[in-house]
C-alpha cells in the first residue's frame, strides 16, 4: 500500500463518514460519497474500503441493493495471498475476519431498492 497504512486508511474512512453526516444530509449520502471519494486508491486499498464501507452500512436499517451487490462482488474475490507484499500477516488475518462479517451482514441485511442518496 502505497501512500496509506492499514489502520490509518480504516481511520480516514470513518473520519470521513462522521464529517459527511454532519452536512446533515443522511447516511446514504454519506456512504455514496465515501465509495467516490475512497475509488481507485489500489487494489488492496480498495478491498479495505469496501470493508470499512460494508461495516458501516451494516450499521443502518436499511442497506441499498446496488452497495450490497457491488460491495459483496468485490469482497468475494479477495485472495489474501495476493496481499501478502502489502500486508503483514496480522493485518491480513484482521482484513478477512472484517471481510467475512461484512459478507454476512449485508446477507443478512434489509435490502433498500430506492437509489436516491439522499
Amino acid at each position: 500500500m502505497q501512500n496509506w497504512e492499514y489502520n490509518e486508511l480504516f481511520d480516514a474512512i470513518q473520519e470521513t463518514y462522521e464529517e459527511l453526516l454532519d452536512e446533515d444530509r443522511g447516511y446514504r449520502y454519506a456512504i455514496a460519497k465515501l465509495a467516490d471519494e475512497f475509488n481507485n486508491l489500489g487494489e488492496i486499498e480498495d478491498f479495505i474500503v469496501d470493508t470499512a464501507i460494508g461495516e458501516i452500512a451494516i450499521g443502518h436499517d436499511k442497506v441499498f441493493v446496488g452497495r450490497i451487490e457491488g460491495i459483496t462482488k468485490r469482497l468475494n474475490m479477495f485472495n489474501p495471498q495476493e496481499a501478502e507484499d502489502e500486508l503483514t500477516l496480522e493485518e491480513i488475518q484482521d482484513l478477512s475476519k472484517r471481510i467475512n462479517k461484512v459478507i454476512e451482514g449485508l446477507r443478512n441485511a434489509e435490502v433498500d431498492y430506492n437509489s436516491s442518496a439522499e
